[in-house]
């Protein structure tokens, strides 16, 4: 649904990634993750449109309709909660207040029919409860919904933009983080929102036991690249270790075939019934390519702990008895 060619987005000197070509399915959550600072967010301002690619693109469907969660955005803090999130899915908001402004006003009822085809195409009548249950998954009560935003508290209001974003109806889905703020049982209610979600899901968090929960792919954005991995967070994380560890088994069995071949040459080398062994050996190992590992991007403060004395040493124990 969402393909990727050759995409590329650099600073200045700096690449956080380049060549990444992928194709991304409906019917898919990719978990979205990699080191602060690594590219996840500009990857998802790029592809929800709001950040230009240095070099490659980004390819949709022409109707495609996509739901980003932005932190940054904010909402009006003088509506309703339930219109806040009805607001979400556009085409029928739009067209209920078509409505309710025809017949409130007395205005021109032709158009009448039309709205009724768009409410009917696009189950336009249950919007109301499909907002107040997403709201309520989200951990906003029906008792106070209908109250103005500003009676909530700024994480409150980031559920409100959650929702949101999911009463959309989007054929993608782009959130960026959307566990911030949310209890445990808001963050369950989502994760099985998105397991039942049939549109194709890009996300990003830092809660790994979220993400175990939800996706079915992970794009790892490290080594200057994007790599998907198909399947669970925990299996990403144990092919990624062991890739890591038979490159650089790979490379340290090139390097002692290098090390054996260099120390017969420069042994017998000066020999002339050897020289033509040692020119042999000179000219396999011209051929032997050693991959040159690049760091990765995830780096872990090191810690160590050095005790001044033994546990005990230099006092006898005293122990004490208070009445």
């Amino acid at each position: 649904m969402i393909g990727l060619s050759r995409l590329e987005k650099s600073y200045g000197g700096r690449t956080l990634f380049e060549n990444v070509s992928l194709q991304l399915n409906a019917g898919s959550r990719y978990g979205l993750v990699g080191a602060n600072g690594s590219g996840k967010s500009t990857l998802l301002k790029i592809l929800a449109g709001d950040e230009a690619a240095t070099g490659g693109s980004v390819s949709l469907p022409r109707e495609a309709r996509i739901g980003v969660l932005r932190q940054d955005r904010f909402l009006d803090d003088s509506a309703p909660i339930l219109d806040l999130a009805m607001k979400g899915d556009t085409v029928v908001w739009d067209a209920l207040c078509e409505q309710s402004r025809i017949v409130d006003h007395g205005a021109d009822a032709s158009g009448l029919a039309d709205i009724e085809d768009v409410l009917r195409a696009h189950d336009g009548y249950t919007l109301e409860a499909r907002a107040s249950a997403v709201l309520e998954g989200l951990g906003i009560p029906l008792a106070i919904q209908k109250r103005p935003l500003a009676t909530l508290s700024g994480g409150f209001k980031l559920r409100v933009l959650l929702a949101q974003v999911l009463v959309s109806g989007p054929d993608a889905l782009l959130l960026d983080e959307p566990t911030n703020h949310l209890d445990i049982l808001s963050i369950r209610w989502l994760e099985k929102f998105l397991v039942d979600y049939e549109g194709c899901a890009l996300v990003t968090s830092h809660d790994q036991r979220f993400l175990e929960a939800i996706a079915t792919h992970i794009l790892d954005v490290d080594y200057g690249t994007v790599e998907i991995y198909t399947g669970s967070y925990a299996a990403f994380a144990v092919e990624k270790r062991a890739t890591r560890e038979r490159k650089e088994a790979e490379i340290a069995r090139a390097q002692k075939i290098i090390a054996e071949k260099r120390a017969f040459v420069d042994r017998f080398g000066a020999k002339a019934s050897k020289a033509k062994q040692a020119q042999s050996r000179l000219k396999q190992i011209e051929k032997i390519e050693v991959e040159e590992l690049a760091e990765s991007s995830r780096a872990a403060p090191l810690f160590q702990c050095v005790g001044m004395r033994e546990s005990g040493a230099g006092k006898k124990p005293t122990a004490s008895i208070r009445r």
